[in-house]
């Protein structure tokens, strides 16, 4: 596909980016710590632009919408794509947000529970509460500082399961590899995630929900995923064999349950 036509809304004094492909009901897709919106979702926006619109925002932290001057938060990030959809869409949308994008989307059903039809995450986490993921993270931050090589073979490692690393080219896992370099909204969102705690949020989204949890994550062990749907009323789980970044892993089993979950 070719590269999408990027918009700017402003929210707050922020321009913030996003594009809208497709045409049919709305569906707004929140990518993650990896923030490239052009790029995150390729292998879905292909089939989803057949029967939606799809609405992309980059929120700060992406690569098309500049860092605010303070932290990162979740109210920002959630204000950010709730004024991306009242520039897009043109009433209730279906969201779907993966990683720390499916804390922002479930956050974004909780707050605006009248802008959002249905919610679907995955590789979902509420909180950094846990020393494990506060460990990982932590490590991770500090190799940004020490090594950056070594930060984005950590990320590949931990993102995608060994199994499907093992089956690509060498030249491919040198592209995932490329795009895994820690570029200043890359930090930021790790600093993000540190803060991060949407439990609160949780129990109030009225939407149907439904949670994807990855089997093989190393990133966001398949628990956390299973915590975040016990916590929504109502919602539904659907664990697929794959590693956090399911949308490259498993495009075709994602979009299959994705599909079945909107009909």
């Amino acid at each position: 596909m070719a590269s999408p036509a990027v918009k700017h809304v402003d929210v707050d004094g922020i321009p913030v980016g996003y594009f809208v492909e497709g045409e049919g009901p709305d569906i707004v897709l929140v990518h993650g710590v990896n923030g490239n919106p052009e790029t995150a979702f390729s292998r879905l926006l292909e089939t989803l632009t057949k029967n939606h619109t799809v609405i992309v925002p980059g929120h700060s932290g992406s690569s098309i919408t500049p860092l605010p001057e303070g932290e990162l938060d979740i109210d920002l990030l959630v204000s950010q794509v709730l004024g991306v959809m009242r520039a897009a869409a043109r009433g209730p949308v279906d969201i779907i947000g993966f990683s720390s994008g499916a804390a922002v989307a479930a956050a974004t059903a909780a707050i605006e529970p009248e802008a959002v039809r249905r919610l679907i995450v995955g590789g979902a986490f509420a909180n950094h509460t846990h020393p494990w993921l506060r460990l990982l993270t932590k490590t991770w931050l500090r190799l940004a500082d020490s090594d950056t090589g070594t930060f984005a073979d950590f990320g590949l490692l931990n993102a995608f399961s060994d199994g499907y690393l093992d089956s690509l080219q060498a030249h491919e896992r040198l592209a995932l590899r490329a795009g895994l370099s820690p570029s200043p909204g890359m930090i930021a969102m790790l600093k993000f995630i540190l803060e991060l705690d949407i439990s609160d949020h949780l129990p109030r989204i009225t939407a149907p929900a439904l949670v994807i949890g990855a089997k093989q994550d190393h990133l966001v062990p398949i628990r956390y995923a299973r915590q975040f749907q016990e916590a929504i009323p109502d919602s539904e789980l659907v664990e697929i064999d794959s590693g956090h970044v399911m949308a490259r892993e498993r495009p075709e089993e994602l979009l299959r349950i994705i599909e079945e979950f909107l009909t």
